[in-house]
């Protein structure tokens, strides 16, 4: 197996728990790296197995925030809708 390097820019509070967790389990931040990411491949390809696709999890805990219409953005609306019918009775007339 070839080693290469791998540098990447991650979030200084992820840093921080990478630093942690090699600490903890006694690595070096490269080799707690290295395995962390093997074992996201592997929980990957065995969710792929499982029948799971990615959008399955990526929809998962996801809530859409809807904020309600302004009066101003109503009536903009209203208009559309009025002047798109009037542009549809007008081309039915032709």
């Amino acid at each position: 197996m070839t080693t290469v390097v791998l540098n990447v820019k991650i979030d200084a509070e992820l840093k921080e728990k990478l630093r942690h967790y090699a600490e903890v389990n006694n690595e070096n931040p490269g080799t707690a790296t290295e395995k962390l990411l093997q074992l996201a491949f592997q929980l990957e390809e065995s969710a792929g197995e499982a029948g799971v696709t990615e959008e399955d999890i990526d929809s998962q805990h996801t809530e859409e925030e809807a904020t309600p219409l302004t009066p101003k953005e109503i009536k903009a609306l209203r208009k559309l809708k009025k002047k798109n019918e009037t542009t549809i009775l007008y081309s039915q007339q032709l």
